[in-house]
C-alpha cells in the first residue's frame, strides 16, 4: 500500500494551553503547507480544542464514532508540545498518524481517518453548498511547463507519459506530446481531439481559457447551475492539489463526451464531471464547455460510480 508521508524534522508550533483554544501549529508553517496538509493541522486544533470543555464520557463517545484515538499519550498531553518536538504527519492507509517525539521517542500518536467531512469540520451536503465559492477563491496558478521525463512513443507521433489509472485503464492521468525539432510540446491538434482534451483538463495548454457551464448536483436530488472559467477550475485543483483522471467516453457528431475525475486521497474525497466537449473548441477560444458535476464522493465509491458513470452515459445524449 502506497504510503503518503509529510514529515516535519522540527517542531512547527507553540501550545497554548488557554481555555478557548489549542494552537498545536504556527500560522506561518499553516499559511505556506500545501492546503491539505494545512486543513489537517486546522483540523486537530479546531477537533481537540472542542473537547477541552466536555465530560469525559462525551469526549470518549464522540472520538470513538468519529474513529479518533490516541495510540501514544492523550488529550491533556497535548498541552506540553513543545517547540523543540520533531514532528511527523503520514498517511497510512487512508488514516492520518500524526506523532510527535521526546527524547528520541514516541511522546504522543494520534490516529484518525483521511475523510473530508471530518477534517473539514462540515457535513457533505455543507460542504457541496460552498464548492462554487471555493472555486472561485483559489488563487492563481502557475501553468506547468516541465516536460515529463518518462515519455514513451505511442499511436504513431505522440508521445505519452501516464503513470496511474483508476479503475478502468481509460480512466488515467495520461499526457500527450508532440516532438518538433527536438522538443516536445502538448498536443493541441485538432487531429487529436481526445488527447488535447485530456491535455486541456490537466492544465497543459496555457492560453485557452473556455468557460466551463456546470451543473451541480446538491443535496435533496437537486441541482444548482452557475458558469466559471476553465482557469479558475484548474486554479481550485492545483491548490487543493486534486489529482486528475481524465477518460473519453464517446466520440459524437458534434464532440466528445468525456469524464473527469478529481481526486483528493490526502482528504479522501473526489469530485466527478462529466464533460460534452464540442469539436470546434480547437479553433474556437469561445466554446462552451458543458458539466455534469457530482461533488465529494467518498474514496471508497468512486471506482463503482464512474463506471455506472461510464456505461450509462454512453446511452444518453444531453446537450
Amino acid at each position: 500500500m502506497r504510503r503518503l508521508f509529510w514529515i516535519l524534522l522540527l517542531a512547527i508550533g507553540f501550545v497554548s494551553a488557554s481555555a478557548q483554544s489549542l494552537k498545536l501549529f504556527c500560522s506561518e508553517m499553516k499559511d505556506i503547507a500545501p492546503k491539505p496538509q494545512a486543513v489537517v493541522m486546522d483540523f486537530m486544533e479546531r477537533y481537540f480544542s472542542s473537547l477541552k470543555t466536555q465530560k469525559q464520557t462525551t469526549i470518549q463517545t464522540k472520538m470513538a464514532d468519529d474513529k479518533v484515538f490516541f495510540r501514544k499519550g492523550s488529550l491533556s498531553d497535548l498541552s506540553h508540545v513543545s517547540d523543540t518536538m520533531p514532528l511527523s504527519i503520514s498517511l497510512v492507509n487512508k488514516h492520518y498518524e500524526v506523532t510527535w517525539q521526546k527524547d528520541s521517542q514516541p511522546f504522543i500518536n494520534v490516529v484518525f481517518p483521511a475523510q473530508y467531512d471530518l477534517l473539514l469540520g462540515m457535513k457533505k451536503d455543507e460542504a457541496v453548498s460552498k464548492l462554487k465559492n471555493a472555486i472561485l477563491a483559489s488563487p492563481q496558478r502557475t501553468m506547468q511547463t516541465a516536460v515529463p521525463s518518462d515519455l514513451i512513443l505511442t499511436d504513431g507521433s505522440i508521445y505519452k507519459s501516464q503513470r496511474d489509472t483508476l479503475g478502468l485503464a481509460s480512466m488515467n492521468d495520461a499526457l500527450y506530446y508532440n516532438k518538433v525539432s527536438e522538443k516536445y510540446q502538448p498536443v493541441y491538434d485538432k487531429a487529436y481531439l481526445a488527447y488535447s482534451a485530456a491535455n486541456l483538463f490537466h492544465g497543459l495548454i496555457p492560453n485557452k481559457d473556455y468557460r466551463l457551464y456546470v451543473e451541480q448536483s446538491v443535496y435533496g436530488m437537486k441541482t444548482i447551475n452557475y458558469t466559471l472559467s476553465l482557469r479558475q477550475w484548474l486554479n481550485y485543483c492545483t491548490e487543493w492539489g486534486l489529482k486528475v483522471f481524465f477518460a473519453v467516453e464517446e466520440q459524437r457528431e458534434d464532440g466528445l463526451l468525456a469524464l473527469v475525475i478529481a481526486q483528493s486521497k490526502e482528504l479522501g474525497f473526489n469530485h466527478m464531471l462529466s464533460v460534452v466537449i464540442p469539436n470546434k473548441f480547437i479553433i474556437d477560444k469561445n466554446a462552451v464547455l458543458k458539466i455534469r458535476m457530482t461533488p465529494y464522493i467518498p474514496t471508497n465509491n468512486v471506482k463503482n460510480l464512474f463506471q455506472e458513470e461510464y456505461v450509462n452515459h454512453k446511452r444518453i445524449k444531453w446537450q
